[in-house]
């Protein structure tokens, strides 16, 4: 079944991905990738993504060599502050504007990290519709099709 998704298919797509059970796979540059509603939470699921059926915790660091080269592509990007809002302004209260940043000069900084999780269908197919060359291997909305 393998075919370039249309506009009318991330439509079906997405409306499949937001019920309880999914079973959703794709192509991308010779990888599957997997998708999967799971727990994460006692009353709270997730779609999981899941590249050729696994997905490890260290794929996740910029450490490890092993790692597939799609990851960054299909896995969701969360960026933080290394100091929140309020630190950060209880601390240019306290020392001012100039000095603060000679004492703490990453204070506005923020670092990004992977998530294998995406929280709603429509993210999910957000970030899918942008990779060039996906293609949809097996998903149960297109089987009568």
């Amino acid at each position: 079944m393998s075919k370039s998704i249309s506009k009318e298919m991330w439509k079906k797509l997405e409306e499949q991905m937001s019920h309880m059970f999914v079973n959703v796979k794709f192509s991308y540059q010779g990888y599957e990738v997997a998708v999967a509603r799971v727990r994460d939470g006692e009353s709270k699921t997730c779609l999981a993504i899941y590249i050729d059926d696994v997905m490890k915790g260290a794929w996740l660091q910029d450490k490890t060599e092993d790692k597939p080269s799609i990851i960054k592509q299909v896995c969701c990007t969360k960026s933080r502050h290394l100091y929140s809002p309020a630190k950060a302004k209880k601390l240019v209260a306290q020392y001012g504007k100039r000095r603060v940043l000679k004492i703490v000069p990453d204070l506005y900084e923020k670092y990004e990290y992977l998530l294998p999780y995406f929280s709603k269908a429509s993210v999910l197919c957000r970030q899918f519709k942008k990779l060039e060359g996906i293609e949809l291997l097996k998903a149960d909305c297109m089987e009568d099709e």
